[in-house]
Order: structure tokens, then sequence, then C-alpha cells
């Protein structure tokens, strides 16, 4: 229950609806546990000679007016609580895609896309049943039961603590119940998103999937989920099955009451039958508040363990964040200097890099080559902070890189990693990602620069050709050459190309990086390939052998070291490429 009390902040934004609503809900309760009294005067009035078809006409009248006004006030709580409800949950799903967006790397280890999934849509419509349905039932359900009880004790104080006997049995049931509810919906929550991991994952590797012929093992792994779900969803179902029954059956022990000990009082002259005939209808009108505890008392409780997970989110502070010593640039130039770098990735034995020292000016491109696993990526993410050195300094501009804001220094960097995610948009869209605020001219500039627009101009819709889930209709070459061009708009003052040539073709990947050169005079530029032929024009070439610089210079001194790494790999890949010619 305390997990709810965050969603306190968000209810003061919406406080005078939320009043309103209160004030309304119980204007139409005043107007509902009104129209008993007037049903029990008319039935005692017949036994009155004086009472005439007037005062039958008046009464029905004035029920009839009360009972107009109590739908009209009821009409009006939902228009303010529930419309707030839903102006909320507008701001915490935000909150919570913000709270997502500022976690860094490691963040996203603990919690699979199919969790984070659950937790925007599942959990944040259980927070949102609380902050409306919830409340505003709570809330009729309150002021209902205090008219109604203040209305019967007034009628009889014995014969209203006679039918308000069941009440602690009501209690005490519902605590019981609802505690249950809590573990339970938990438990069908935690499950919903590993069902739904296992979902997106098979959609989106159903290439692969079908390639290897192991859609009937996925298809196993996500009937065993699913069964598993369906067992804790009937286990919350049963649990909550009980509430309801148990409520009304209480109700009906209180009508039970007051017609057993009521017409005992009736019959001995202490009540009358208009009296009595109230009792009942209150005791009507208490059935749904009486009923909506147990519904209510099952929303709060979902909520509760919703807003535990959700909190759970907010309450993770990134590793990587802004520090309070953060000085406010407007733009970085683009200087990188790496000084006694060395960085190990958690729960690793090794160093993934160590005792890098480099420096990249502004106008000049660095090539960094080196066997698989030997640190380029690593050494490429350290410099948008991805993740922090774990000893050394990485400097931008003279500054240390944690010291000049996150927002600041990747909006200066443009990125294109090998495998590079495209958004299920057009091809426009896809490229304006990296300057939203760029023109026609100056995406169709960045898609000449990248070599794909001529490709682009052959597709039916041009640049508004839709590219599909993760740029499922597109080449390899033709994705990678779409995010280079969306990095080339955002103008960046360092420019990093993961082996983003990896899937171009050789006289394709000439032309580009011919364009690049040209480019990168303005910046910074990192390129990282297996192809040397990516690198050679590069001001300078690094490269790397088990997390160290093992050799750094330009093309052709590098070629110059005797048994170099470099030349070596120069050889064998001048081989491989006569054999393909001849």
């Amino acid at each position: 229950m305390r997990s709810l009390t965050r969603l306190f902040p968000y209810l003061k934004q919406h406080k005078i609806r939320l009043i309103s609503g209160l004030l309304f809900v119980t204007i139409s309760n005043i107007c509902s546990t009104t129209v008993p009294r007037f049903v029990g005067s008319t039935i005692d009035g017949f036994n009155n000679p004086n009472f005439g078809m007037d005062h039958v006409v008046g009464n029905i009248v004035y029920i009839l007016l009360l009972t107009a006004g109590s739908g009209f006030f009821m009409f009006l709580t939902r228009q303010t609580v529930i419309v707030a409800s839903r102006l909320i949950e507008y701001d915490l799903r935000n909150d919570l895609l913000m709270a997502v967006e500022r976690q860094d790397t490691s963040f996203f280890h603990k919690y699979s896309t199919g969790s984070l999934m659950a937790h925007t849509t599942n959990d944040i419509s259980a927070a949102r049943e609380f902050l409306g349905p919830a409340i505003m039932y709570s809330a009729n359900s309150a002021t209902t039961f205090i008219f109604a009880v203040v209305n019967m004790i007034f009628l009889s104080p014995i014969i209203t603590l006679v039918s308000l006997a069941p009440l602690p049995i009501m209690a005490y049931a519902t605590y019981r119940i609802g505690k249950r509810v809590h573990i339970a919906f938990r438990n069908v929550q935690e499950q919903f998103g590993e069902v739904t991991a296992i979902a997106q994952e098979s959609f989106s590797g159903i290439r692969v999937s079908k390639a290897y012929n192991s859609t009937d093992r996925e298809a196993e792994q996500f009937a065993s989920a699913s069964k598993e779900y369906a067992v804790r969803s009937l286990k919350l179902a049963r649990y909550q099955s009980f509430m309801m029954p148990s409520m009304m059956f209480l109700i009906g022990l209180s009508n039970m009451l007051v017609l057993g000990f009521g017409g005992l009082q009736a019959i001995q002259g202490n009540a009358t039958v208009g009296v009595i005939t109230q009792f009942f209808i209150y005791l009507n009108q208490l059935m749904w508040p009486v009923a909506a505890i147990g519904w209510v008392t099952n929303l709060v409780q979902r909520a509760s363990a919703s807003m535990g997970r959700i909190a759970a989110i907010f309450d993770t502070i990134p590793n990587i964040r802004d520090d309070k010593s953060v000085v406010k640039d407007t733009k970085i130039h683009g200087d990188i200097e790496f000084r006694n770098v060395s960085f190990r990735y958690q729960g690793a034995r090794h160093n993934a890099l160590s005792d890098i020292f480099l420096k990249i000016p502004v106008g000049c491109s660095l090539g960094i080559v080196g066997a698989t696993g030997s640190g380029k990526t690593t050494l490429v993410n350290l410099i948008p902070r991805m993740f922090d050195p774990t000893s050394g300094n990485i400097l931008i501009d003279g500054k240390q890189s944690a010291e000049i804001p996150l927002d600041t220094l990747r909006r200066g960097i443009g990125i294109v990693t090998q495998e590079p995610f495209l958004f299920s948009e057009s091809i426009e869209d896809n490229i304006r990602a990296g300057n939203p605020a760029a023109t026609e001219a100056d995406i169709i500039a960045a898609a000449k620069a990248a070599r794909l627009h001529d490709d682009i101009v052959t597709f039916p819709d041009g640049y508004k050709t839709v590219v599909g889930e993760r740029g499922v209709t597109l080449s390899g070459g033709q994705k990678q050459r779409t995010a280079i061009a969306r990095a080339l708009l955002r103008n960046p003052a360092i420019l990093i190309l993961d082996d983003a040539l990896s899937a171009v073709d050789t006289a394709t990947e000439h032309e580009i990086l011919k364009y690049l050169h040209e480019a990168v005079k303005n910046c910074a530029a990192l390129i990282v390939s297996h192809r040397l032929s990516a690198t050679q024009n590069c001001d300078a070439v690094v490269v790397l052998d088990e997390g160290r610089i093992a050799e750094y210079g330009s093309h052709e001194e590098l070629l110059k070291i005797p048994d170099g790494i470099y030349s070596e790999l120069w050889e064998i890949q001048r081989l491989e490429e006569e054999l393909q010619r001849s």
C-alpha cells in the first residue's frame, strides 16, 4: 500500500477536478439517500385519513427530482474524477518512459523489452483504475454509507445496530481476501512480463526462427509461459471470486435481520411499516457500496502491486548521469583525448581496455582496427558515455566528459553501428531522426552523401516508403546507409562509424568514404572497421590487441612495421581480394 503514495504528486496536480468530483458525489448521495424518507412517509400516510392524493403526487414529484439530481451529479462526478485519472495516466506513462530513457546500458541487462512493455501497459492501466474508478467508487461508497447509516440511526438506533451486525465480518473478509489478491496479482504481472518478452523476441527474430526451423521450439516456450500465466491468473480469479459472493451474503443477512427484528418491532408498535420499508431501501442502497468494497479492494491491491513495480524503475538511479559539476555548454566542438583509460565490464575478470592514450583533434579521422574482441566497440562507446572508464579520463574539448551534460555531449555525436536500428516509419522520418528540424532538401543531401538517394528514388513511394519493423524491407547495406545519412544530417562534432560499412560493397564504400573525408574537416571522426580499405585514408590508424594499443600511425607507417599486425591484416585482405577477382 505504501507504493500508492507515489501517486500523491499526480493527484495534487489535478486536485481541483478531484475535489469537485468529491463534492458532486456527495450531493448525488444526499439526493439518493433522501428518497426513502418520502417513500416511508407515503406508506405511513395511507393510515392517515387526512393524507390525500395531492400528498402522494407531491411525494412522487420530490422522488423524481431527487433521483434526477442524483443521476446528474453522478454524471458530473464521472466527468471530473475519471477524466482526471486519464490525464494522470498520460502523465504517468510519459514519466515512466522518461525514467526508462535516462537509464544506462546496465539497466537493460536487468529488464527485458517484454517486461518494460508490461510495465507501460498493464501496470499503468492498473494504476489508472485506482486513480479513477477506485477513488470514485470509494467516495461513492463512503458518502452513501454515512448518509444511509445516519438516516437509519435517526429512524431507529436499535434496528440500525442489529442490521449492521455483519459489518465486522465483512471488514475481516475484505482484509483477508485483499491480501491474497495483492500477492496473486503481483505474480500475474511478473508472468505477463515473461510472456510478453518471449512474444517480442519471437516476432523480432522471426526470420532467424524460420531459417533454423526453430518455430516449434519457440512455440513450446511460449505455450509453457502462457500456461503458467493462465495458472496464476486463475489463482487470482479464485481469490477475487470470493469477494463479491461474501459481500452479497452479508447484505442478505442484514436484510434477514431487519425483516426479523424490525418486523418484531413493528408488531410491538415500536416502529411503523414505513420505517421498516425505509430500512430495506437503505440496505439496498448500501448493497452496491458494500459490493464495491470488494471490487475497490481488488483495484487497490492491483494498483499497489503495479506501482511497486513501476516505483522500482523510478527509483533506479542510472550509473551514467549528469554530475553536479557539469558545465552547461550549448555544444561541443569535438576535440577528443584519452588519458590512460582502462575499462572493465561488470563481472569480467580482465580489462576490455587498458592504458589507452589517444588524441583525435577536430578535423582529423582515426581508423580503429583489430581482431574481434580487441576492444574497438568498447573504445568508441566510452565517448558518448554509454559506459564510464574504470580508470583514467576522457576529455572532450579539454573537459572531462563527465563534466559535460549528457544531453549536450550526445547531441554533438553521430553514431552508426554495424546493425543500425531503424524505426517502422518512412525512410524520410528515419533520416530526420538525426535532426527533427531538418528540411526536405537537407534530408536529400544527407541521403546523397550516404549514397542512398539513387536507391530511394527507385522505391514506389520514394522517401515516403515505410521500411517496416527494424527496416525489414531494406537490405543490410541500405539500412547502414540510412543510418549514415541520419548521422550526417545531425552535423555532428564527433562522427563514429562502428563497422558501419560492413554490408556495403567496396565501390559504394569508397564513394561514401570519399565524401566523409571531406565532411570530417569540421569534426572528429572515428572509423571502426574490419576492412582496412575503410581506414587506409584516415589521418591515423590505431591497432588494438587484447584491449591495448599495439600499433599506431598512418596507413603507410603501419605497413612498414616488420611483422606488424596491421601489415599482416593488409596482406591477408589483399590476397582475398585478388582471389575474389580471379
